[in-house]
């Protein structure tokens, strides 16, 4: 990779990972978990469900593969008992609707600071979608089950804010919903060429310092702790990891292999974001950033669930 495609490479995972914050907030949003609880899903069932639910009534087999770094055994705790408590169609609904009660919460003028602060976050909104447009337009299906599914779910038709004042940020999260699966597909594609299993995946992860700690991932990916340390003292005595407790960081090999499968990662996303040149990518970037900083300051995600990396 020559100089300047990596560094359009590095400014691409910039802009996805700042638009991401928006969509992520919808798992920690208690105006999302109450959509769904009204919907019939118990709380233990939400995330798996609302996932999943675009796929169909999925079995744990399918959830399982698609979301790659689940055990199997907390998935088919969890999955088809989930759809005798919501149909598919009905959680996806319930999903938007709660999803717009965040909007309403995150992008109020009193929220945003101001009224004149709220319209220039309604403005950079538009902005990033319209940016956003030609490179979801040229996102293919081939491969990306998960994407496929959400595209389906998430046609304009069925994106339909009550309030419209606040259509455009539920259209928005709904675009990034879509970007972001597209790139989660592809990198899944990635980890499996790395030969990394979905356990091994979410240790090295942890590693990082830049995602869940390893607690917090044990709990939301349902490992049990004998699981993980197993796990995570193989990927020692391959060399990449330092050892294998939860304060392990990555060795140089496991760095190496983390940077590569982030590089194929880029390479499978790369095509579609062709269609925008390095300007109007940089002007995305910086209406990324407006928008994350105000889901970051909303406090939605909560910070201790992660690494300090």
């Amino acid at each position: 990779m020559s100089e300047s495609s990596a560094s359009r490479a590095q400014s691409i995972r910039s802009a996805s990972k700042r638009l991401d914050s928006f969509h992520s907030a919808s798992y920690f949003s208690a105006a999302v978990a109450q959509a769904l609880a009204e919907a019939g899903l118990s709380p233990r069932n939400q995330y798996l469900a609302v996932r999943s639910a675009p796929l169909g009534a999925a079995s744990p087999e399918l959830v399982t593969a698609t979301f790659y770094s689940f055990s199997p055994a907390f998935v088919a705790a969890r999955v088809p008992a989930c759809w005798d408590e919501a149909a598919p169609s009905e959680v996806c609904a319930a999903r938007l609707a709660g999803v717009e009660a965040m909007c309403a919460e995150l992008f109020s003028a009193s929220a945003a600071g101001s009224a004149d602060s709220l319209e220039e976050l309604r403005a950079a909104a538009e902005r990033v979608r319209e940016a956003l447009a030609p490179v979801l337009a040229a996102q293919d299906l081939s491969g990306r089950a998960l994407y496929a599914g959400h595209r389906a779910a998430l046609r304009p038709e069925a994106v339909r804010a009550q309030d419209g004042t606040l259509q455009v940020f539920l259209d928005l999260w709904a675009d990034i919903t879509l970007l972001r699966e597209y790139r989660g597909d592809g990198h899944l594609a990635s980890l499996i060429s790395g030969g990394l299993t979905g356990l091994e995946a979410i240790v090295l992860d942890s590693a990082t310092g830049r995602s869940f700690t390893p607690t917090a991932m044990r709990k939301s990916r349902g490992w049990s702790e004998e699981e993980w340390r197993a796990t995570a003292e193989l990927l020692a005595d391959r060399g990449l990891l330092t050892d294998g407790t939860d304060s392990a960081d990555l060795a140089e090999e496991g760095l190496e292999l983390k940077a590569a499968i982030e590089d194929l990662t880029d390479d499978s996303v790369a095509a579609a974001w062709e269609v925008l040149d390095d300007a109007a990518l940089a002007a995305l970037k910086t209406d990324a950033k407006a928008l994350a900083v105000r889901v970051a300051e909303s406090g939605t995600i909560p910070r201790k669930l992660f690494g300090h990396g």
